[in-house]
């Protein structure tokens, strides 16, 4: 049994990239958004005073063959989400101007050994009680590494006499 407090596993890849892109948006987007990592009820989120939001979740991988039969490692393709919420489209605080700053923050960068980042889409999502909801979906390269299993071997091996 794993003693998770003297032992806590390590950040996940996933987990290290999406926190390595936090804190690179946290500086490189404007004061008036709000960013963080999706929240775990995403219907009761609430921004309020701040003309804006942006949340981050992982939002999957695209991996392609290993090359060879005895390479195991894998190309993966990073997907995030990164979720904008605002209250206006145009002007100082809105939508347009944050999907700029996103767009420059991320566009080509690299976060925790993955990248460059590209922007994939990004798209208006919804409108309701005045939030305008843009998902921004980002992608980057990172190599899937398969775990090193030592192959079982017997305790004892047979003693060989000349």
């Amino acid at each position: 049994m794993v003693d998770v407090f003297r032992n806590p596993r390590p950040p996940l890849v996933i987990e290290q990239v999406e926190d390595a892109l936090l804190t690179h948006l946290k500086v490189s987007v404007s004061g008036q958004c709000k960013v963080e990592a999706f929240p775990d009820d995403p219907a009761k989120y609430d921004f309020a005073m701040l003309p804006a939001a942006l949340l981050i979740h992982y939002a999957g991988s695209q991996y392609q063959s290993a090359k060879g039969p005895a390479n195991k490692s894998q190309a993966r393709r990073m997907s995030f989400a990164l979720v904008l919420l605002c209250r206006s489209l145009r002007g100082e605080g809105g939508a347009y101007g944050h999907l700029e700053d996103v767009r420059l923050a991320v566009q080509g960068a690299t976060f925790a050994g993955a990248g460059p980042a590209e922007i994939t889409r990004d798209a208006l999502d919804d409108e309701r009680d005045g939030v305008w909801r843009w998902t921004i979906t980002i992608a980057m390269p990172i190599p899937a590494v398969a775990r090193d299993m030592p192959k079982p071997s017997a305790l004892m091996r047979p003693m060989i006499s000349p």
